[in-house]
């Protein structure tokens, strides 16, 4: 489709994880939607910002927010059923389901570093 452009990751989705490098995931700019997956227990987002702001509708299982360009943090605390034990998966909702990390009990406050382009 002329016009259109074509995002970095491969499936359509928006967020791919870099490990080892200086900037933790790569991103091309515009909405995404994450999600927090059950493994141990229940796990939901209990508050999220992303470059300082706010995003609406926590707690819930999902959040959305417009990535935008330069190296920006996406701030999230978890909260969990089972206290102790609880795990989670961070994922991207995109046709690739990109999973982008655990969600942990033992660490249910997390900053992750993204940059784009």
């Amino acid at each position: 489709m002329a016009g259109t452009s074509v995002p970095l990751v491969a499936g359509g989705c928006k967020i791919t994880p870099t490990p080892g490098q200086p900037c933790p995931f790569r991103a091309t700019a515009g909405s995404v939607t994450l999600e927090v997956r059950d493994v141990v227990g229940s796990v939901m987002f209990l508050n999220a910002t992303y470059d300082g702001t706010p995003i609406p509708g926590t707690p819930s299982k999902q959040i959305t927010f417009t990535i935008v360009d330069g190296q920006k943090n996406l701030d999230v605390v978890y909260v969990f059923t089972d206290t102790v034990s609880g795990q989670g998966e961070l994922r991207e909702v995109c046709p690739a389901n990109t999973f982008l990390g655990d969600a942990l009990a033992g660490a249910p406050a997390v900053r992750y570093v993204i940059c784009c382009p």
